[in-house]
This record gives structure tokens, C-alpha cells and sequence, in this order.
């Protein structure tokens, strides 16, 4: 409900106050078998990997999910920069 409020211009409140389930399950059909709602975390993290493709050694170019922040649990500062750190390992920014 929250893709959809935000593709519509509108609070997930309003949402819920105009649409009632059926037309919420015709949009969720929709955007399953059709046209998915655009969703601008996965487009970055596709062009991300696409554009670390280049620095990146043979068989390990990221992927675009590996850009997507929101896709992965919280994690405590030190995890976050071993993350960081593999990253540019991957890419041959730093040495093996």
C-alpha cells in the first residue's frame, strides 16, 4: 500500500479512504501481471552495477540489489564498512 500511496500522490491514509479492496486487488493483479510500479531503488541499483561493470573483475560485478540499502537488515557500523570494504575489493579498488 505504501508503493502504491506514493505512485498515486497520496498518504496511505487517503488511500485507504478511497479504495476499497477490490480496486486494491485490481491494482495488485495489475502491477503483477502487467506493469510493475516503478520502484527507483532497484532502476539505481541496476545502473549502478551496470556502471561498476568496467572496474569490476571477471565473474564479480555486483549486483543490483547489492545497491539497494533498504533491501538488507540494519547492520552495526563495523559490518557496514567490512560491506563497504568487500565492495571495493570486488571492484579491484583496493589490493586482494
Amino acid at each position: 500500500m505504501f508503493r502504491l500511496a506514493g505512485h498515486l500522490k497520496m498518504t496511505v491514509r487517503e488511500l485507504s479512504e478511497r479504495m476499497d479492496s477490490r480496486e486494491l486487488s485490481e491494482w495488485r493483479a495489475y502491477t503483477r501481471y502487467y506493469e510493475a510500479l516503478p520502484d527507483s531503488w532497484e532502476e539505481t541499483g541496476l545502473l549502478a552495477s551496470l556502471l561498476a561493470i568496467p572496474y569490476s573483475q571477471r565473474g564479480k560485478c555486483p549486483r543490483g540489489s547489492d545497491f539497494v540499502p533498504l533491501a538488507k537488515p540494519p547492520q552495526h557500523e563495523a559490518q557496514a564498512a567490512e560491506v563497504v570494504k568487500e565492495l571495493a575489493k570486488q571492484l579491484g579498488l583496493l589490493g586482494q
